[in-house]
Order: structure tokens, then sequence, then C-alpha cells
């Protein structure tokens, strides 16, 4: 069965994270920086999580999962990651008792309501990739490849594009004029440069394709 991809935007939302193990600490870390209020049950924490938790990144319930938990806060997301199975699916019954999403981690894939991608995250940039579980081996591979062949010069450029996109309508409300900005900035040598390191020579260059787009 194929997903529907999207990019959740999780700012101040209250997300439970049920586990204190490894693949819980690497479940809660990405909610942080996706700005998520997390919420994390379980008696026991990975030592890594514990300066989040002292520095009230992290609000940690220190219990075993019991049910209906979720009832006091009302979480939109659920991640149940515990090494025990019938914890987890009880985990999953009750966050869509309350009509949450819910990711059993390593668990059968008909008690979630989504699925994890492989990251590459450069901000601003993100790439996620799937095989629809066909093929982790292949999964890792294309990761690889494309971390090896997108570099940092890719999230220099969005940063630099997403500034002139924002005024954009400002200077060319033309929708065609401003399509025709992006697309002689990415055909030109801006990212060769930041390529290759030379950061102060592709700003110049973005900055004279700028300039004369604008003026048109």
């Amino acid at each position: 069965m194929s997903g529907y991809p999207i990019m959740l935007h999780l700012q101040d939302k209250p997300v439970a994270v049920v586990g204190g193990g490894r693949v819980a600490s690497r479940k809660a870390r990405r909610l942080l920086i996706a700005g998520a209020r997390v919420i994390l049950i379980s008696p026991e924490i990975a030592p890594d999580l514990r300066p989040l938790i002292d520095e009230d990144d992290i609000n940690w319930i220190q219990s075993k999962y019991q049910r209906d938990m979720f009832n006091d806060f009302m979480p939109i997301l659920v991640i149940a990651a515990t090494d025990d199975q019938r914890v987890n699916q009880t985990v999953a019954q009750d966050a869509h008792r309350i009509r949450a999403l819910c990711n059993v981690a390593n668990g059968s894939s008909e008690a979630s309501d989504f699925s994890n991608m492989a990251l590459i995250d450069q901000p601003p940039l993100t790439i996620a990739l799937s095989t629809g579980g066909k093929s982790p081996a292949l999964l890792r591979a294309l990761k690889a490849k494309l971390v090896e062949d997108i570099g940092e010069e890719y999230a220099v450029l969005a940063e630099w594009l997403g500034a002139i996109r924002e005024r954009a309508p400002e200077v060319n409300g033309s929708q065609p004029a401003r399509q025709a900005l992006y697309e002689g900035i990415l055909d030109s040598e801006v990212l060769a440069l930041l390529r290759g390191g030379n950061q102060n020579e592709a700003w110049q260059l973005f900055q004279q394709l700028t300039q004369a787009g604008e003026a048109k």
C-alpha cells in the first residue's frame, strides 16, 4: 500500500513518545528539532536523554505506560517505541481512541498510521526517502549516493533563493518572470562556485543575476 508523503508542522504541538531507549531517544530528538512539545513516558531513559530532561526540553513522565494516559495531554502524534509489543499495541489503541496518529517503531505496519522515512537533512533543505518497506538495503544505498551528490552548496543556495522569494512579489509580480529568474540562477555557475568553496564569488554572481532579473 502506497503512502501520502507530507511534512508535518509540529511547532508547539504535543507529541507523545512511549519508551526510553535508543529508538525513543532518536525519535524524541527529531521531534524537538521540529519544534514539538515532547512528552516522554517511560520508567527509565537512555543517558543521552537526561540533559534534555534536565533542561526541560522534554516533559518526562517517569512511569510505565498505563491505559488512557494520553487523556491528560491529548497528543496529536504518538510514537510507540518500547521493547514490549503488547505495550506498543495498547499505546496504538489509545492513540487511535483520541484520534492521534500513531507510529509503532519496529512493529507491524498495520498498527501504524504512518512510517518514518530516511532523511537527508541540510537545513533548510530536507530530502526524505522511502521504498515503501520493500528494501532497507536499497534505501541505505540511495541515501548514501544522495549524501555524496548533494553537498552543503544546495542548502546555502536554498537560503539565498528563499530570501529573494520572500520579496519577489514586491519587485516583480509576474510569475513567469520570477520563474525565469530562479531557473537562470539554477542554470548558472552559482552552484559550481559554491561546490568549489568560492562562496564570495558565488554570492556576487547570485546578486548580479538577481538584480538583472528584478530589473526586467
